[in-house]
């Protein structure tokens, strides 16, 4: 996973919960480095999975509610961070059709080694989005967050629903979108 992630969730973290929660949560998790982290820099996706176990645990919460959080705080960090940003675009559904195409190839380009998720879409309606969600990571939960993250950014409202999760058992994950205007 690309350093990038690590140092927002560093943030995140830290804008939270403080400077010592997060050394508190290093403590937690001895083999991963004890060096700052590097946003171009790959590290082992493991070491993402400890420091949200350990968060989880310090700060009582689950899984997919910490994923949750952190992929609606994610969110502004890493549209700073891409040279396509969500700026150039007014409404969320064009912009999160660019993602595959667009911004996810532009991550490719800027960071050796990444491997952000893959998605296929369907337009059932001018409002309607349909996310086919493919990540061998199965971070669902962070792209629910995310999904949070750009309503707020775009100050549009999102209704969404899983209808397909690979933590159900399914081939992969889909999620339903309707947004509160057509774009």
């Amino acid at each position: 996973m690309k350093g990038v992630v690590f140092v927002i969730f560093e943030d995140f973290v830290v804008e939270n919960w403080g400077e010592e929660t997060f050394e508190d949560l290093m403590d937690l998790c001895p083999h991963i480095a004890s060096e700052p982290f590097v946003s171009p820099k790959t590290y082992p996706d493991n070491w993402m999975v400890d420091m949200l176990l350990a968060a989880c645990g310090k700060l009582n919460v689950t899984p997919d509610v910490a994923l949750r959080m952190f992929g609606k705080f994610a969110f502004s960090r890493l549209n700073q961070r891409v040279p396509v940003p969500a700026q150039d675009i007014s409404h969320p559904l064009p912009f999160l059709i660019s993602v595959h195409d667009v911004i996810h190839i532009e991550v490719r380009k800027m960071m050796d080694e990444a491997s952000p998720p893959n998605f296929t879409y369907e337009r059932p309606a001018p409002d309607q989005l349909i996310m086919h969600y493919h990540s061998k990571r199965q971070l669902c939960h962070l792209m629910e967050g995310l999904l949070e993250g750009v309503a707020e950014h775009f100050q549009v409202p999102i209704e969404y629903k899983q209808t397909s999760c690979t933590h159900r058992g399914d081939q992969n994950c889909v999620f339903w979108l309707q947004f509160a205007t057509a774009p």
